[in-house]
């Protein structure tokens, strides 16, 4: 097996990344595999760990220290000395994170010791939704799960749906071949964080498998567009190191940002430049920049780009590209001429607020580095990684998932929330025959399901993890250190003992295999150990990582032309992932919950925001609760007037609106996916998030806006 195929193996199939058993719990109740006796108080120790909280798997080490907890014995109350992890930081040795983390990084110990954590199985004791459960031994709760699975097979196992994030490692390795052994179809995701419109956009433009990485810490001039690289999109944590090398990171010399979004986020805050895009029409201002930098003859030479390329901007309409964007043509050329100017400009194309035609403006905005004749160069866009790019072969769609959803008689659930990002989809959940969900908190769509099998928490399990985007070549790594707080199992496990109970027997890949397998690709040069030690070393140090072989392929692009919207009139709403609560999955934490928003500074809880015209037509101030309604549904939230929203454009951020998420976050705010329904890309079918026509009024009722500062910030002065 040669390094590329090992790569393939651990993105596989399910998407999920982490994997392993933590051995068998010990008999005392003691949280960490840390001997209690070799505990020196205020003596610290420091293990590796990998971060779950997205795709991005940043190297993570773990401060361990002594403490103590209370416990019961007998109906008695007793002290136990305890090893305790106090905090996170970033892995040093890590090629993603560089020792840094972001807020939601820091927070994943407020999930090891939540105190709303699922204890042990339940199993259903009222109707679907009703948030009965009673307590069921882990052998009756395997039982029933295994008589359902047996079920489902001997019907038919192409109605078997496992939902599961999109991301690579043991643990997808671990469901794909679950699913292969029963028969059943490969995993699904459901279309929030996998990036589908990017892979798709590079494949198009470049001829290139996964998301591009972007060389900005090496560039003179980046124009953003859709890509909030600071705030939350692919790798937030990398992404900020590199812009910071390239503001301050050179002597004499300080790149320059334009940045184009919908929505005046974090990373257009720390632009030089804004671009008020229209949401929707990020298609119509690459192309509108792409077709000055031509007509204008701003480029020299375009003697190596495709015509295919050339035409799809020369033919764009420039009264349709200024009016679906929104920017002046002037400005456009004024970019344009900028890019043409800079000794290494580059383009960085994404979707943080996924839109219909998000594949297409990708696309489009990924080829003005072919016009610019940046790609592969020293700052320009650079293929996937070796690791990330393999993972992509077998990468989980989400197109059909809710079509499949609705065929099902079993449903798995683990590490999803369908209920809550995708509301359309709870009905449908709830008239499957059996749901087992793997998650250890009760929330909206585990709420639904039969059985409820808590997995352990990321920091008690063993990690192989392959990021969405890496410098290098790279795999994350960690042994398990912290055993069970409760009586959960890791879900790798529970597959396992469920196919066999089931005659459809299969091994468990683990993560100490996983690395002696990567040993044996790699070359006697890159490698001078054995493979015990290359495993131990590996586990030691939070991972692997090798060097980048080679120049970066030529890029093939294949353009077969865009589909042209006319645009969307009226208020629009659009919804966005929060750097504090991404798809919603942080919310039942209080530090993220007590972060302010970079924004609106709000706590514990997000508002609506409005632009100042709208707001005064309305007669609405901060804090005035309004009801957004669309087609969709409706909700009612307190109202933000935010100084730099664009005319007309409502904006909310996913985390608020959850029904079933503990006490932190049940019943706190509306969910402004009601407000969105089943918008999808019309090409990759990925959840769309935005824009929705929408009617809105001021409410009587009282408004519950709680923000750290009253105060704005100054209108920037960058705006168009």
């Amino acid at each position: 097996m040669d390094r590329r195929n090992f790569f393939k193996l651990v993105g596989t199939a399910s998407g999920g990344v982490v994997s392993g058993a933590c051995g068998k719990q010990a008999e005392e109740i003691i949280p960490l595999l840390v001997p209690e006796d070799e505990i020196v108080p205020g003596v610290e120790e420091w293990h590796a760990s990998v971060c779950q909280e997205c795709g991005a798997a940043c190297g993570t080490i773990a401060r361990v220290m002594a403490s103590e907890r209370e416990i019961q014995v007998d109906g008695e109350r007793f002290r136990q000395r305890i090893a305790a992890i106090k905090k996170i930081e970033g892995n040093p040795e890590d090629p993603v994170s560089g020792g840094r983390l972001c807020a939601r990084g820091h927070s994943a110990l407020q999930s090891l010791y939540n105190p709303d954590r699922l204890t042990q199985p339940l199993k259903r004791a009222g109707e679907r939704g009703s948030g009965r459960f009673e307590p069921v031994p882990w052998e009756a709760a395997l039982e029933e799960a295994s008589d359902a699975l047996a079920r489902a097979v001997s019907a038919d196992p192409g109605r078997i749906l496992f939902l599961t994030p999109p991301r690579a490692g043991s643990r997808a390795v671990n469901i794909a071949r679950f699913l292969e052994s029963v028969g059943a179809p490969s995993a699904r995701s459901i279309g929030f964080g996998d990036f589908a419109a990017e892979i798709e956009g590079a494949r198009r433009a470049f001829g290139w498998e996964g998301v591009p990485l972007y060389e900005i810490q090496d560039a003179t001039m980046v124009l953003s567009i859709g890509a909030d690289f600071l705030g939350g999109w692919v790798s937030p944590v990398m992404y900020s190191r590199r812009y910071g090398h390239m503001r301050q990171g050179r002597r004499e010399l300080r790149g320059r940002l334009v940045h184009a979004e919908s929505r005046f986020s974090l990373t257009a805050w720390n632009a030089d430049r804004w671009l008020p895009v229209l949401p929707g029409g990020e298609l119509a201002l690459a192309l509108g920049i792409g077709r000055a930098l031509v007509v204008d003859e701003l480029v020299s030479n375009l003697d190596g780009v495709s015509p295919t390329v050339v035409s799809a901007f020369t033919d764009a309409d420039p009264i349709w590209i200024e009016a679906v964007s929104g920017i002046p043509a002037d400005a456009m050329r004024e970019v344009a001429a900028d890019l043409a100017a800079a000794s290494r400009p580059l383009v960085v194309s994404g979707a943080s607020i996924v839109r219909p035609n998000s594949a297409d403006a990708v696309t489009a905005a990924n080829a003005l580095n072919l016009l610019l004749g940046r790609v592969g160069e020293v700052g320009g866009p650079m293929p996937a990684s070796d690791s990330a790019t393999a993972r992509e072969s077998t990468r989980p769609v989400s197109g059909d998932w809710v079509q499949r959803l609705a065929e099902a008689q079993l449903v798995f659930l683990d590490g999803v929330n369908p209920a809550y990002v995708a509301p359309h989809s709870a009905s449908v959940l709830a008239a499957a025959e059996t749901v087992i969900s793997f998650s250890g908190f009760l929330d909206d769509s585990s709420v639904l399901a039969d059985l409820i099998l808590p997995d352990h928490d990321a920091l008690e399990r063993s990690i192989l993890a392959v990021p969405d985007a890496s410098p290098l070549p790279s795999v994350a790594a960690a042994a398990a250190f912290v055993a069970p707080l409760h009586e959960s199992r890791p879900t790798e496990a529970v597959l396992v003992a469920l196919a066999g109970a089931v005659g459809k027997p299969y091994e468990e890949f683990s993560v100490k295999s996983g690395l002696a397998q990567l040993h044996a690709t790699l070359e006697p040069t890159a490698s001078d150990t054995d493979s015990g030690a290359f495993v131990a070393g590996s586990l030691r140090r939070g991972g692997w990582q090798g060097e980048r072989s080679g120049r970066a392929p030529e890029p093939v692009p294949r353009l077969d032309g865009f589909e042209t919207d006319a645009g969307t009139e009226g208020l629009v709403f659009q919804v966005y992932p929060s750097s504090q609560f991404a798809d919603g999955s942080g919310a039942n934490r209080p530090w993220l919950q007590e972060l302010p928003d970079p924004t609106s500074s709000a706590m514990w809880g997000m508002p609506a925001e409005l632009d100042p015209g709208t707001a005064q037509e309305l007669g609405v101030g901060n804090g005035d609760m309004v009801r957004v309604e669309s087609v969709h549904g409706s909700l009612e939230a307190p109202a933000y007037v935010n100084p730099a929203a664009i005319p007309g454009v409502v904006s909310m951020a996913l985390g608020p609106g959850q029904r079933h998420y503990g006490r932190y976050a049940s019943g706190r705010g509306s969910n402004p996916m009601t407000v969105v329904g089943d918008l999808r890309d019309r090409t990759t079918g990925a959840a769309a998030l935005g824009p929705v026509v929408v009617r809105i009024e001021k409410t009587s009722g009282e408004g519950r806006l709680i923000q750290f500062s009253r105060q704005d910030r100054d209108v920037p002065p960058h705006r168009v």
